[in-house]
């Protein structure tokens, strides 16, 4: 029988035992609007997370598809040191796939979205620290234009360095926190293109791996990475679930119509605190 490993108890001088994890996100690198290498967020039924990396002159075999939401055993890969500047996950460690690594599909074994919802209060005040990218879960509100910042390619839709949307997520609690947030490139296209046909009376998401950014005097908005990044509608999900089973829809008349005047109120709050 195999000898499994959890993300935890990896270290790159030790012999790699078979992992088995969840994909739980994937994207690619780009370089001149080219993609590059394959990176991914995997999960182990600990909760524990860690980046994945496979090379662009690295090829799956037949009939394996790295898809998110699917489950994989892993074997025979590399391990190596994290230097990423903003980080989607907390381990200081890189998987890499090889020629030589070996995937085999499984069953899930635990059903979990390997979310972490950071406390709004923590990230308006600055205790959290901008090299990790952290998860938030509230209502959209103040929802700008989508703008085009820059000149697009000749069949580019939109990219990551010339389409941007402002807007405001709000927490429920005893006190509501608003934090500011900048999309870029494809979240601010799937933001716009789903709040434009909303008819719900409070739009409701989850922001996945999203980057702090400060300014002077600390805390300033969060932004998604070029990669890796998400902004989720799925009201399946249990943290919106969850979100909802707090009563917001009492909140709706007073902080989530969306006209001048609330966007008023919410500057003003901003300049107050």
């Amino acid at each position: 029988m195999a000898e499994y490993f959890f993300l935890s108890q990896l270290q790159p001088l030790t012999p790699t035992h078979a992992i088995r994890v969840k994909v739980v996100s994937k994207w690619n690198t780009m370089r001149g609007g080219i993609p590059q290498h394959c990176v991914m967020v995997l999960g182990d039924e600990k909760g524990f997370t860690m980046e994945a990396t496979l090379p662009d002159d690295v090829y799956l075999p037949k009939g394996i598809y790295l898809e998110e939401g699917d489950w994989f055993e892993i074997y025979n890969f590399k391990l190596r040191p994290s230097f990423a500047l903003i980080r989607t996950t907390r381990s200081k460690y890189n998987i890499k796939f090889t020629d030589t690594t070996v995937l085999t599909k499984i069953e899930p074994i635990i059903a979990s979205n390997f979310l972490c919802l950071a406390n709004f209060s923590s990230v308006l005040k600055g205790l959290l620290h901008p090299m990790y990218s952290i998860d938030l879960c509230g209502a959209i509100v103040a929802v700008g234009e989508l703008q085009q910042i820059g000149d697009l390619g000749p069949d580019e839709i939109y990219s990551y360095q010339t389409t941007r949307m402002e807007f405001y997520l709000v927490n429920i609690g005893y006190s509501l926190k608003h934090i500011k947030c900048v999309a870029y490139g494809k979240e601010a296209v799937t933001l716009n293109n789903y709040y434009r046909t909303s008819t719900a009376k409070v739009d409701l998401c989850v922001l996945r791996s999203w980057s702090i950014v400060w300014g002077e005097g600390g805390f300033n908005y969060v932004t998604n990475l070029e990669g890796g990044s998400q902004i989720l509608f799925d009201h399946d999900m249990a943290e919106i679930q969850n979100f909802k089973s707090k009563g917001y829809t009492n909140f709706y008349p007073l902080m989530f119509v969306w006209s001048q005047d609330s966007y008023h109120r919410i500057m003003n709050s901003d300049m107050e605190s």
